[in-house]
Parts: structure tokens; C-alpha cells; sequence
């Protein structure tokens, strides 16, 4: 978490998240060049999507991301797992629709590793803290 207040501190300083969303963006893409081929993605596009991302990326329990939601074109999940990004926004006060918003090139680019007509996308009505969960999905665009 400690990183995250870093990271956001720095955003303020330079005026963008630019730098924060480059740097993730490429240690997503240089962990998946290096584990590409023992991935072992199974289902539709939106299935594999979710799980490079949130399951083999990210190592959550698909129980702290359930998904609500899924067809051949669309998955949409509900997160309930520690967030260091959400929590460092509470420190330091910031609100987690304009910062998520800013940070979502990184899981995009993972995403679009899988096919480049995914798109991934948040409901920031209710995004946490201002709901119980983060709604999210991945759908064909």
C-alpha cells in the first residue's frame, strides 16, 4: 500500500497519472511475456481475459471476484478482494472514481493480450468506497 501512496503523491506532483499508469502497464505486459506460454487459458475470450488478469495476474480467489454475469461477448464480476490502490485513496483522501479511471490502461493492456476487441471497463457509480463492491467486466467491443 505504502507504493500506492507513493504513486499517487507522485500523480499530484507531475500533474498526471501518466507515469503511474506507463509503469504498470509495462510490468503487466514484461510478466506476461515472460509467462505467455504456461498461461493455460480455457473458454471464450472474456473467460480467458478474466482469468489472465484477475486469477493468473493478479492471484485472487475467483471467490473475491465473482462473476455476476457471462455470456461468449460479455463477463462481469464483482470485487471484493484487498485493494492497496483503493486503500491508499482513503489515505490520502483522494476519490477512487477519478484515480481508477485514470489507472485503467494497464488492465486493458493485459486484456487486450488475449484479443484486441476486448475491452475492459468499471460501474463507477458504485465503485468502492461508495459501494460494498467493485463492479467490473470485460466485454467485445
Amino acid at each position: 500500500m505504502r507504493r500506492n501512496v507513493e504513486r499517487l503523491r507522485r500523480a499530484e506532483l507531475e500533474g498526471s497519472y501518466n507515469s503511474i499508469a506507463q509503469e504498470l502497464t509495462r510490468k503487466r505486459l514484461d510478466w506476461y511475456e515472460r509467462n505467455k506460454v504456461s498461461l493455460g487459458l480455457e473458454g471464450s475470450d472474456v473467460r480467458k481475459a478474466y482469468t489472465l488478469l484477475l486469477i493468473r495476474y493478479l492471484g485472487l480467489d475467483p471467490k473475491e471476484v465473482p462473476v455476476v454475469y457471462e455470456d461468449e461477448e460479455r463477463i462481469v464480476w464483482r470485487s471484493h478482494n484487498f485493494c492497496p490502490l483503493l486503500e491508499a485513496c482513503k489515505e490520502k483522501g483522494r476519490d477512487t472514481r477519478v484515480v481508477c479511471s485514470k489507472l485503467e490502461a494497464p488492465a486493458q493492456a493485459l486484456v487486450s493480450k488475449v484479443s484486441p476487441t476486448l475491452r475492459f471497463s468499471r460501474k463507477y457509480a458504485t465503485l468502492r468506497p461508495y459501494g460494498a463492491f467493485c463492479e467490473e467486466m470485460i466485454e467485445r467491443r
